[in-house]
């Protein structure tokens, strides 16, 4: 198709102008799916230290019999806070004495939690 006279040139001109726009918007970054960049920065200790617990096992083993004798059951969390434990350790220390028939602890669940109670209390 060829346009004739100024009138069909200013129509073709004007249709190229609006399919070109349209174009050129398709392209742009719409203002919320831009990505956002995070960047989170891990820092860590150049020198990992071991710091040996002052208690041994049978100390806090017997830490352990001693506060199950006044109170009903004990907690992974109050384990850890009394032989001065990680949580972790503190949990797997607990759960060795469970395993060793010789110890009279066993570990019952209450809700979502894991405690532990002497044996003959089941």
């Amino acid at each position: 198709m060829r346009p004739t006279g100024k009138l069909g040139m200013a129509i073709m001109m004007i249709i190229v102008i609006v399919l070109s726009c349209g174009t050129a918007n398709a392209q742009r970054w719409h203002r919320y799916h831009r990505p956002y960049r995070m960047v989170t920065v891990v820092a860590r200790p150049a020198v990992t230290v071991h710091v040996s617990n002052r208690f041994t096992q049978k100390e806090r083993f017997r830490m352990a019999m001693a506060y199950l004798k006044n109170h009903e059951y004990l907690t992974m969390k109050k384990y850890a806070k009394m032989t001065e434990l990680s949580k972790m350790a503190a949990e797997a220390e607990l759960d060795t004495f469970v395993a060793d028939k010789d110890k009279h602890i066993a570990a019952v669940m209450r809700g979502k939690k894991k405690v532990y109670i002497v044996e003959s209390r089941i």
